[in-house]
């Protein structure tokens, strides 16, 4: 959508003159609409487990009961199958640090340092990055910016 159609269909919706709203992820962007009580993802295994809570954090924002149906394949795998069973067990106001947590252990923390990096590292050298990112992290507590 264009971006004036886009506004209008979300304060169309957001005044109650739209009753239903079949958007992308662009709703887990902060989006408050308290009225909104029913959210249905198809096919939530495509997702990561923080998107799939911020999308989730959308609905339920007022007194009304919020229902969130989460639609995915018989045959999940286990990275999925372990992603659902989280944002599941996370249903308490706050649990974001909690997801932040589990997705970390499910997805791992990467390897910064490995040769199957791409960027800054193999571009400048291990070493030279190190210095680099030291000059930066420096310049930043100068300037009193917080890291």
């Amino acid at each position: 959508m264009k971006e004036r159609e886009l506004i209008k269909v979300m304060s169309d919706f957001q005044k109650g003159e739209v009753d239903v709203l079949i958007a992308t992820t662009i709703i887990e962007a902060g989006l408050d609409f308290p009225n909104v009580n029913t959210l249905i993802v198809e096919d939530a295994t495509r997702l990561g487990l923080a998107e799939l809570y911020q999308i989730r954090g959308r609905v339920g924002r007022s007194y009304k009961k919020a229902f969130a149906f989460f639609f995915f394949a018989e045959n999940l795998t286990e990275r999925a199958r372990e992603r659902l069973k989280a944002l599941k067990e996370a249903e308490t106001l706050g649990s974001g640090f909690q997801i932040a947590l589990r997705d970390l252990e499910i997805r791992g923390v990467g390897n910064i340092l490995g040769k199957e990096q791409s960027g800054n590292i193999n571009a400048v050298g291990l070493n030279l990055y190190c210095q680099m990112m030291s000059q930066a992290i420096e310049k930043m507590k100068m300037e009193g910016k917080p890291h």
